[in-house]
């Protein structure tokens, strides 16, 4: 069927909203052009018909006065905005000449391909990363951003961090088989609105819904309680309710025997676990448990009674003496530390809302812990995440509807067989996440990185830590910056080559999730945009490698719904086709993870004690200070506010920010500030205001919001820089990254404010 035809045309609107499944769009197309737009439908009638402020933004989206539509070259300098246009020749001719020049001269591996979070069809994110294994380049890895609250998980579970815990936690509509749920650090209510029901639904059915979040957020105005606590300090509130509960028997005795690594014994001399070839000469790797019954120190398999506290004195096989203590008892040792006395001068919670919510966790069963990325974005996010994760695992809650520690929502494993797209005839790209690519940029490790790529991604606005010293010190490294975009983005701007990427309702993709969904093609492209699969595919052509992007989109989607995963049993690209979207051969009840109690981690158990951070001093959750935001801290005094970056409900990170629906609901870009912080500084209403550290400054008004906790000021990221009208506030963060969680620390952020005089 022609495009030019009057039709429907479901499709999927596919940004990084963590909507699951994300929303269908029906598109109305009259003679090639694209009228009107509407919810779309799903087999399933809780997922029908449901779509944001934002889906529906995207008519306007589409047919956007700034619209890139031609490839674009750099005439002047980076950033002066002086562009020439050019063909699509011109373009694949260019870069397929500088490519091979930089590849020659720093190696492949130098050429990087980014795919960001703006799109997530299998082909649109799978194309660069299929162009770099043919050449031998550098493709992206999940890591950098929101990793650290995974990075934790990952340690517990056994789940990998760079599924983001999807596999690990519970679908959203599950929270109705849930008694409590928890929602730590997260705004679910404004920022996965399309989901948040599922909440409310379990809420009016006598689940009691707690919210731990600095400021009543929308979602804290639902919830039964709102408990706000000093930003940062997360891991001493989780620590506090888990002594609370271990102290008073509040505990699954049996499941943390059964499931966990609480009865191993562990070395005080080494702190690493006992093994059976520690005790008896010539023995196994086994873990070591002190069995009750027969008072000794036994292997697991051996046991009839591990014993989960105390301290017991083993016999090494040479003959001499040591302590060693079960880890649940270490864990103790350390929650002790904790009471809620000392948890609520640290937090800013009172000890008896630490006791009763204790108290509550305990007795609700089942209950659940579903945490965001409010409490992600900190140095040592991985540590509160452990320990959030053993408030579920010290109750028992893992494996059962409505429990679980979730980030947000969970799934099945993703079934496709995209490996056999991504890596052509076995070739494997290297691979960096964010982090790793500033560093290689910047300083030549692990490798040097000399040309970057940049699909469906802003990263040069708020996706990088430090942006003024990145634009200052990193970006003028790359010898060639190429992005491929809707619009002149920030991160745009400063490339040399600009291409015209198509929008969902140009190309043909596949959106995975709990469906298989289609993005159908309504139109044709506007101007000469072109798919980023189209896209490499000519420029594989210009390098000969055009045999391996030969064959048609259809034909790569088939062939990564060849396999023999259960979940894709009887799902055709032809199928698709017709129905649009197919719900995987699963059960309908919501996703529970870990039903069958089994955990990849190096024990096979949930892990409360992680011999393998002993080095970095973590192999308990141990609480610290906020690397920046402290009240303790050398910065503090000079900057006494601490600066969050909260999500907008008008747009996805920087997706969205240019369209006029959205600019009407939130004009300008606003700084946040408590009445007493601002009386301090006298400041009013509306007024312009600066706010700066050492690193950095912005300029924008101030809004005064009494539902912040003093002592924090919020910025909503994601507007673009241009929208500011001096400075930016992705300048004020810092990029420190701990070892352990790998991850950008956004919020760990100290600021102060002032005054600023608008010329005019």
């Amino acid at each position: 069927m022609s495009v030019s035809e009057n039709r429907l045309v479901r499709t999927v609107c596919d940004p990084n909203c963590h909507a699951s499944p994300r929303c269908a769009i029906t598109a109305h197309v009259v003679e090639g052009r694209i009228t009107r737009i509407e919810p779309g439908s799903f087999p399933l009638p809780d997922y029908d018909r449901r779509i944001c402020l934002m889906g529906m933004s995207r008519l306007e989206y589409q047919y956007h006065k700034d619209r890139l539509r031609f490839p674009l070259k750099r005439v002047g300098g980076r950033g002066e905005g002086k562009w020439h246009r050019i063909s699509w020749d011109e373009a694949f001719d260019t870069l397929a000449e500088r490519l091979s020049a930089i590849a020659a001269k720093f190696g492949s591996r130098s050429l990087a391909f980014f795919t960001g979070s703006g799109a997530h069809g299998v082909l649109t994110k799978g194309a660069p990363h299929r162009f770099a294994a043919l050449i031998g380049g550098t493709a992206a890895r999940p890591g950098g951003i929101d990793y650290g609250v995974p990075k934790g998980l990952e340690y517990a579970f056994g789940v990998p961090a760079s599924t983001y815990f999807r596999p690990g936690g519970h679908e959203f509509a599950d929270a109705v088989h849930s008694r409590m749920i928890i929602i730590w650090g997260g705004n679910g209510a404004e920022t996965r609105f399309v989901d948040f029901h599922f909440v409310l639904e379990a809420q009016r059915h006598g689940a009691k819904v707690v919210c731990i979040d600095p400021n009543r957020s929308a979602t804290a105005a639902k919830a039964d309680q709102w408990i706000s606590l000093r930003p940062g300090t997360d891991t001493a509130l989780a620590l506090s309710l888990l002594n609370e509960i271990l102290e008073h028997g509040g505990q699954n005795d049996a499941f943390l025997r059964d499931h966990t690594n609480a009865p191993f014994l562990v070395r005080t001399d080494t702190g690493g676990f006992l093994r059976e070839a520690d005790v008896i000469p010539g023995g196994s790797s086994a873990y070591m448990v002190w069995d009750s019954l027969s008072e000794r120190s036994v292997s697991l398999q051996a046991a009839r009674a591990p014993a989960m506290t105390g301290s017991y004195r083993v016999f090494l096989a040479g003959g001499s003496a040591l302590v060693c203590a079960p880890a649940l008892q270490l864990l103790l040792d350390l929650c002790r530390s904790y009471p809620p006395e000392r948890a609520s001068v640290i937090t800013g919670v009172p000890a008896h809302v630490i006791r009763d919510l204790a108290r509550e966790l305990a007795a609700r069963k089942p209950a659940s812990i579903r945490i965001g990325f409010g409490v992600d974005r900190w140095y040592y996010s991985d540590y509160t995440a452990r320990a959030a994760a053993n408030l579920v695992i010290a109750t028992g809650n893992i494996g059962v509807a409505g429990g679980g520690i979730s980030v947000h929502d969970g799934t099945y494993p993703q079934p496709l067989n995209q490996r056999v797209f991504r890596s052509p005839d076995g070739r494997e790209a290297a691979t960096l996440d964010v982090v790793s690519l500033m560093s290689a940029i910047e300083q030549g490790k692990p490798y040097p990185v000399k040309a970057l790529w940049l699909c469906a991604s802003n990263m040069f606005n708020q996706t990088s830590a430090n942006r003024s010293r990145v634009m200052s010190s990193v970006v003028p490294k790359l010898e060639l910056i190429v992005v491929a975009d809707h619009f002149m983005t920030d991160t745009a701007e400063v490339a040399d080559i600009v291409l015209p990427a198509c929008t969902i309702f140009e190309r043909l993709d596949l959106v995975p999730g709990m469906f298989l969904q289609l993005q159908h093609k309504a139109v044709e492209p506007e101007g000469e945009s072109k798919s980023d699969f189209d896209i490499f595919a000519g420029l594989a052509r210009r390098m000969g490698l055009g045999t391996h992007f030969s064959r048609s989109p259809e034909d790569y989607l088939r062939e990564m719904l060849v396999t023999d995963h259960p979940l894709l049993s009887g799902i055709t690209l032809e199928r698709l086709q017709r129905e649009h979207a197919v719900f995987l051969n699963r059960p309908r009840e919501p996703y529970v993870s870990f039903r069958n109690l089994k955990f990849q981690t190096p024990s096979g158990r949930i892990e409360v004690y992680k011999e393998e951070l002993l080095r970095y001093g973590a192999e308990l959750p141990r609480y610290h200070e906020p690397i920046e935001a402290s009240l303790e801290g050398p910065l503090y005094q000079r900057f006494p506010l601490v600066l969050l970056f909260s999500h907008s409900k008008h747009r996805i990170h920087s997706t969205f920010a240019n369209m006029p629906m959205m600019k009407k609901l939130e004009p300008e870009p606003v700084v946040e500030i408590h009445p007493v912080d601002a009386q301090r500084r006298s400041m009013a209403q509306d007024q312009h205001v600066r706010v700066y550290n050492d690193r950095g400054s912005v300029n924008l008004r101030c809004r005064i919001n009494p539902d912040l906790r003093p002592g924090v000021v919020v910025i909503s990221e994601g507007s673009w820089v241009k929208d500011f009208p001096g400075g930016d506030p992705y300048s004020l963060t810092h990029e420190l990254i701990s070892p352990t969680s790998e991850n950008y620390a956004f919020c760990d952020t100290l600021v102060e404010i002032e005054h600023v005089q608008r010329d005019g």
